[in-house]
């Protein structure tokens, strides 16, 4: 039976592994041994090479541009040093050293991901960014429900702004007309009759309480308004002097 059993294939190959395998663990067991007891005579031989007195380090000081203005001092290893460089591990910098160094690259003026640039609202209309609200006029003018809404707000803004007091636009035919107190903007006609040339206003508007004074003094008449039936405190002018082409006025393309 053991003839039998030494005579397996099995047996055979199962023993072969087996061998291979004590011997493979043997081999590297020794080839472990060998590279510890080399490293640690490497090491000796730099302990000792420390232990010996050497020449004094040279040290060379640079300046730094940073914004603390520091001096930052910068150690050249001698011709010794540089034998054992390939052996040790690079000395990493210090805290205090990487502030130094960030501070040298980043200043003031640069702009970083904590403080980003402040977003300007823009006209959804291509009307470029909106105009600073003058006090007095509501906060929420902007957006507006249209683009000719915005252009009549603009256009109010920017008068404002030069000191004439516009309570509102009103817009025609692309044209704006701003509403301005004792200011009607009238549409003049006239007609022949034996006596002569008759100009008479065919068509006004304005603020609100100088349309109500020109339609009482129309009804009390009972006749069309001529330049003489208006008030003097009243300016009357045409509506084609008085248009405003938003485009032109606020500069836009």
């Amino acid at each position: 039976m053991l003839r039998d059993l030494l005579s397996s294939r099995w047996f055979q190959g199962g023993f072969a592994f087996f061998v291979l395998c004590v011997g493979g663990s043997l081999l590297y067991s020794w080839h472990v041994q060998r590279t510890t007891a080399a490293e640690m005579e490497r090491h000796d031989q730099f302990t000792q090479g420390l232990e010996k007195p050497s020449e004094p380090r040279r040290a060379a000081v640079v300046n730094v541009e940073n914004s603390n203005e520091t001096t930052a001092i910068v150690e050249t290893p001698t011709e010794q040093d540089s034998n054992i460089a390939m052996d040790t591990e690079p000395v990493l910098p210090s805290d205090s050293e990487l502030l130094d160094a960030m501070d040298a690259f980043l200043s003031g003026d640069v702009a970083t991901e904590e403080t980003p640039a402040e977003e300007v609202p823009v006209s959804p209309y291509g009307f470029g960014p909106y105009p600073e609200v003058p006090a007095g006029l509501p906060m929420n003018m902007f957006p507006a429900p249209s683009a000719n809404h915005e252009l009549m707000r603009r256009v109010r803004i920017k008068l404002i702004s030069q000191g004439i007091n516009v309570v509102g636009t009103t817009m025609e035919d692309g044209l704006v007309y701003p509403v301005i107190k004792g200011t009607a903007y009238v549409r003049w006609k006239s007609y022949w009759r034996p006596t002569g040339k008759v100009t008479y206003i065919s068509r006004f508007k304005g603020h609100p309480e100088d349309g109500a004074r020109l339609d009482a003094i129309r009804f009390e008449k009972g006749k069309s308004l001529t330049k003489a039936d208006v008030p003097p405190d009243i300016k009357l002018i045409s509506f084609e002097d008085g248009a405003i082409d938003p485009y032109q006025f606020l500069h836009l393309p």
